[in-house]
């Protein structure tokens, strides 16, 4: 009996509905796509000129954790989207950038403006320079002294005598007599 049931007509249509609704709604599309829908999403998926480059500056506002070109959420998509059609239009990557931190807030940029952090690097890279500028001097002039010739000694002495010399040697052997 339970075979019967299995083979009727009525079942077999039951399931085929019920197959055709599943498939149309995992599809996510009753319809096929037109070829000029999809020509337009493949260009829309296209990075514009800067795009990658300014998503890689700007942190995704849902966490604050990873920067728009990597991080997979639904507001990370969207501001990507907002920066690709913005840039498409023509404006400036440093007005788009601007306009997203005036909405979002300074937090917003991967990497701090060069503000304070831009005046303590140039100090630092300042006082690195003066180091080294510094130890090469040093290390210069112990050079130009090692290669100096030292003055003789000995008997060899003698021979550089100058008047201050006689003079000691004079008053010297006076003091003796």
């Amino acid at each position: 009996m339970r075979l019967r049931l299995l083979r009727s007509s009525r079942w077999r249509r039951a399931a085929a509905l019920a197959a055709a609704i599943a498939g149309v709604a995992l599809s996510g599309r009753a319809e096929p796509a037109t070829p000029s829908e999809a020509a337009t999403e493949l260009v829309d998926s296209a990075p514009a000129p800067g795009e990658k480059a300014l998503a890689a500056r700007l942190l995704a506002p849902c966490c604050w954790n990873q920067t728009l070109d990597v991080h997979e959420s639904p507001v990370a998509s969207d501001l990507r989207r907002e920066i690709r059609a913005r840039l498409r239009r023509g404006e400036a990557a440093d007005a788009i950038e601007q306009d997203l931190v005036v909405r979002y807030g300074d937090r917003l940029r991967a990497a701090p403006s060069s503000g304070v952090l831009g005046k303590v690097a140039l100090a630092l890279m300042l006082g690195i320079a003066a180091t080294f500028l510094g130890v090469f001097a040093l290390l210069r002039s112990w050079r130009r002294g090692a290669a100096q010739p030292t003055p003789p000694s000995g008997a060899a002495a003698g021979a550089v005598r100058d008047e201050y010399d006689e003079r000691l040697d004079d008053e010297l052997r006076a003091r003796d007599a």
